[in-house]
């Protein structure tokens, strides 16, 4: 192609004859979400359960759907989890770790059919409530799922035996019990402080790559 048809192509919008706002939409926007949590994750890798990882999943959910939310939170924990400075996830730790970062998606998506980005604001305000509740609600769960699953193993690990009392184990151990703290605690301030800023943020380059909000 001559550099006058490309010059013509992004005049129309349009780079390789392919729409630049589809190609924001589909390839540009979510992977920029996968490589601001993975610079994020590597940065605080020494804080163990105290991450942005989660508010940037809903932040993707939020602004642009649930489909392309759990690419975000799928792509980013493969990544993370085969990449992690601890180790790296068994198969089956890392599909439960990509299945259960998907609810923050679904958390961010649903908002957005209650708010719209126009009545949120950068800084924190009435919104911001809501959107710590939802921290509050979705890391519990998240936690709920991936410390059932550690109870499976310790189980199996076990003899297949007792399935019932090294799930609650896994439950509530004083070990599980800090770290839940942890990542609720830590949810909730970056959700309520860090929330709106970041999905307005998120919606003024969605808007930049010509999506429609």
């Amino acid at each position: 192609m001559s550099y006058a048809a490309g010059v013509s192509y992004r005049e129309r919008g349009q780079w390789a004859g392919v729409p630049v706002g589809a190609l924001g939409r589909e390839l540009v926007l979510p992977a920029g979400f996968i490589l601001a949590i993975l610079a994020s994750n590597y940065a605080l890798a020494s804080q163990p359960n105290v991450k942005l990882f989660d508010l940037l999943v809903f932040a993707a959910g939020f602004t642009l759907g649930l489909r392309r939310g759990t690419l975000v939170a799928a792509g980013a924990w493969l990544v993370y989890g085969t990449f992690n400075p601890w180790g790296a996830a068994g198969p089956l730790l890392l599909a439960t770790l990509m299945a259960s970062e998907c609810v923050y998606a679904l958390a961010g998506a649903g908002l957005r059919l209650i708010v719209s980005p126009g009545r949120l604001s950068v800084l924190p305000g009435r919104w911001s409530l809501l959107l710590a509740a939802a921290a509050l609600v979705t890391t519990l769960a998240y936690d709920a799922v991936t410390n059932v699953y550690t109870g499976i193993v310790w189980a199996q690990m076990t003899g297949g035996l007792e399935y019932k009392r090294w799930i609650l184990t896994a439950l509530f151990n004083p070990g599980a019990l800090l770290f839940g703290a942890y990542h609720v605690g830590s949810n909730v301030v970056f959700f309520g402080l860090f929330g709106t800023a970041v999905i307005k943020g998120a919606e003024r380059i969605k808007m930049a790559l010509g999506e429609e909000a």
